[in-house]
């Protein structure tokens, strides 16, 4: 390990991150289907909320329909636009499956 000098601070050209910066892991959006699987992808992502009951995780579009279901939501229209980003990437999603299927039992 490099030394650090008086002050804590490594030498001029080294780093304490022994590993190096680490690669990036951001997934390009290139097409459609690229965004219809990203907004699928982030709105099943988990999230905690709270009830009665005490604490639970639900996917975010679970915890999205009951704000906006219960009249909590901060921005209805946010969130019911984000409802429906997630309705039209199903939908896609589920058209593009049928066209697959139907493409190889031609094939």
């Amino acid at each position: 390990m490099d030394e650090r000098d008086g002050k804590g601070r490594f030498s001029k050209g080294t780093s304490g991150n022994r590993r190096g910066r680490p690669k990036s892991r951001h997934r390009r959006i290139e097409t459609p289907e690229d965004l219809d699987e990203m907004i699928i992808e982030v709105m099943n992502l988990p999230t905690t909320i709270r009830t009665p009951k005490g604490e639970e995780t639900i996917p975010l579009i679970r915890a999205t329909m009951l704000r906006l279901a219960t009249g909590q939501a901060e921005n209805r229209l946010a969130a019911s636009y984000a409802i429906s980003l997630m309705h039209t990437a199903l939908l896609q999603a589920q058209h593009r499956e049928r066209q697959r299927r139907r493409s190889d039992a031609e094939s």
